[in-house]
């Protein structure tokens, strides 16, 4: 069967008798520390695959599995230290769309839009869930439903202005109302990057 390494060393468990990997990755749940979460899994170097998931364990009988554990605080801090450039990055999608329609390419700028806010909508999917791995406690420190709820509410305006093609006005919107508002979700992120979350 793999060799299954935890947090770098050897973790004894084979998975012989199980069927598919989704299993295995449940049986080492149940064996770590359960004040502890799986934070990352590795198959011989490589991020895990859509499709690793259930694939027959007999895949893999050749393969190291690394598996790398910690608290939820620790994974959350890890996680949040990267949520301000993710925004930096939704940021400059916006502002290319926005360049795009100023300049008249509203094809190219439609495009960019829907880009900007798939990426936007998925980051918002993501902060969300990191949140929830938090004590209730330590929730509110983290909250951004203030930045989330203004940043909607502009883009429903934009969303109008774009079904009426008011190409101008969406620029302006963007620029005036949205981009402010993402520079400052981006300075809330970004004290993550310098501060633990408490365990």
């Amino acid at each position: 069967m793999c060799s299954v390494i935890i947090n770098g060393d050897e973790s004894g468990i084979t998975g012989s008798g199980l069927q598919t990997f989704a299993d295995l990755i449940e049986l080492i749940k149940n064996s770590i520390d359960p004040e502890h979460m799986i934070t990352g899994i590795l198959i011989d170097g490589r991020e895990l695959e859509e499709q690793d998931w259930q694939a027959s364990l007999n895949q893999f009988e050749t393969k190291v599995l690394e598996i790398e554990t910690g608290t939820p605080a620790d994974f959350v801090s890890s996680r949040m230290a990267s949520s301000a450039d993710i925004v930096r990055a939704c940021f400059m999608e916006f502002r290319e769309g926005r360049k795009s329609f100023q300049e008249g390419s509203m094809q190219a700028g439609n495009q960019k839009l829907l880009s900007a806010v798939n990426t936007l909508q998925a980051f918002f999917e993501w902060y969300g869930t990191l949140i929830e791995l938090l004590p209730e406690d330590q929730k509110d420190n983290f909250r951004i439903n203030s930045h989330i709820d203004a940043i909607a509410g502009i883009c429903k305006r934009i969303c109008q202005q774009q079904l009426y093609q008011s190409w101008w006005a969406l620029g302006e919107t963007i620029q005036k109302e949205l981009e402010p508002k993402l520079d400052e979700l981006e300075t809330f992120c970004r004290k993550f990057s310098q501060v633990a979350v408490p365990a």
